[in-house]
């Protein structure tokens, strides 16, 4: 990806599932994505992150909130990694990366996203891997 300008990227847009249970940033998470998602499925639970990827096993990426309720973003990450192990997943967390580093590279994740998410961060960090 050689461009900077991030509306041009990726090429095509992508199938993204968003494993978070808080409402607000699901769709904050909407709003900025719309430019790159051409489909955006969403989780509020890790284990329903795990059934809407059984559905959706076409999914370029995945959004997983690490804190969520009935199982956390690391154990769906992991369950869902033993399934494919080329889909992309960024963590998303409120918690500093350098805190939360080898727990993340440990499970699978392919790169990390701060909360509170902004917009530009987000999509450079999709522009990386696509």
């Amino acid at each position: 990806m050689e461009s900077n300008n991030l509306n041009e990227k990726p090429q095509s847009k992508l199938k993204i599932l968003l494993a978070e249970d808080d409402q607000i940033n699901q769709k904050l998470f909407s709003y900025m994505l719309k430019e790159v998602a051409e489909e955006l499925v969403i989780a509020s639970t890790g284990l329903e992150a795990i059934n809407l990827y059984k559905e959706h096993t076409d999914t370029d990426l995945i959004l997983m909130d690490l804190k969520m309720p009935e199982m956390d973003g690391y154990e769906a990450a992991r369950i869902i990694r033993e399934m494919n192990k080329e889909v992309r997943i960024f963590a998303l967390s409120a918690f500093a990366p350098e805190t939360q580093g080898d727990s993340i590279a440990k499970n699978g994740f392919n790169g990390y996203v701060a909360k509170p998410i902004r917009k530009a961060e987000l999509l450079k960090a999709i522009e990386e891997h696509f």
